[in-house]
């Protein structure tokens, strides 16, 4: 028999949408959705928006470091703020040919631009 406090922290916790995660998986998780988005499409690039999980209402900064090489991963993002983190779980779905770095100052969230390169989609420009 499941205790009713064992239910209780499990509906509470079902309620809170970004308990587990950070910023830096939040952008992975735009990255892989852009990436989905533009595969599925004719288009040849997409922008996709980013706005931190506290709304963009502090500064923050995005730095998202180049991948080893086609198929080989290696990427690695990080993104400050209040729920700041990192991750490379984004590798999956994106290629990074450069190093990507962007500051922002409560002026909104950043736009990504997604680029197709034959099979591969390239994260290419944060504005």
């Amino acid at each position: 028999m499941i205790r009713s406090s064992t239910i209780l922290l499990l509906l509470v916790l079902s309620g809170c949408g970004h308990l587990f995660e950070d910023n830096g998986v939040h952008l992975a998780a735009v990255l892989e959705d852009g990436a989905g988005k533009l595969r599925a499409s004719d288009a040849s690039e997409i922008v996709v928006q980013y706005e931190t999980l506290d709304g963009g209402s502090d500064p923050y900064y995005i730095e998202i470091v180049p991948s080893s090489g086609p198929g080989q991963g290696g990427s690695y993002l990080v993104v400050s703020g209040r729920s700041r983190g990192g991750t490379s779980a984004h590798n999956s779905a994106v290629f990074v040919p450069q190093r990507l770095y962007i500051e922002k100052h409560r002026d909104g969230p950043t736009d990504i631009v997604l680029r197709r390169d034959g099979d591969r989609i390239d994260v290419v420009e944060l504005r």
